[in-house]
């Protein structure tokens, strides 16, 4: 059975971690406002979900690949509705405990498979750990998703996925059938992300596409 008093302690971690640095303010994002604006609404919604993994380890690469896909394939599964903005702000915190460097290690290495495991549905991931080196869009010297225990946060995809879908073919692709819509109407205002959308349509979308 698991030490509760463990598994409490985790979660008031991982809390404290969404609360006092996701959603707060950073200059080194690079741009105004929370390092996710999305977390501040999906908390004070109850929306966000921690699932402590403590059978997560790390220790072998295919072992890692099945179980985070797992819990990818699983999230989303009863079709939740969408918030009155028409993004749905249901997401999950895969917390990782017992994972240590050589895991972390392991996580960084099979992130671009499980993002387009993620990506194929619908959905975002991000990885996060004391040592991840993955750097903020606006500047890329702040490694911006460093935390204090190996998570996988699971969400479901948004309007400004465009920041982290832009380069791959397949990824666009599967961004631009849910999303073209928003560019047609004007629902985009961000030059950023009109910038970085204008570009990959140009690479990779249908000739008649547009925005």
């Amino acid at each position: 059975m698991p030490d509760e008093r463990i598994t409490d302690e985790q979660f008031r971690q991982v809390d404290a971690w969404l609360r006092e640095y996701v959603s707060v303010g950073d200059p080194r994002v690079g741009r105004s406002g929370p390092v996710c604006p999305f977390i501040p609404r999906a908390l004070k919604q109850r929306e966000v979900q921690t699932r402590v993994r403590e059978d997560i380890d790390g220790s072998s690469e295919l072992e890692l690949i099945e179980q985070l896909r797992a819990e990818i394939g699983e999230f989303g599964a009863a079709g939740r509705p969408k918030s009155s903005s028409g993004v749905s702000l249901e997401s999950w915190v895969v917390v990782m405990p017992s994972m240590e460097s050589e895991g972390w290690a392991r996580l960084d290495k099979v992130y671009e498979q499980l993002k387009q495991f993620a990506v194929s549905s619908g959905k975002m991931i991000g990885i996060f750990h004391p040592e991840c080196d993955d750097r903020a869009v606006r500047n890329p010297d702040f490694r911006v998703s460093i935390a204090p225990v190996a998570m996988l946060a699971i969400r479901h995809m948004a309007p400004h996925d465009i920041l982290f879908l832009n380069d791959s073919e397949r990824w666009f692709k599967e961004y631009d059938s849910r999303f073209r819509s928003h560019y047609e109407r004007n629902q985009v205002r961000d030059p950023l992300l009109l910038t970085l959308y204008r570009k990959a349509n140009q690479l990779y979308g249908s000739p008649t596409a547009h925005c």
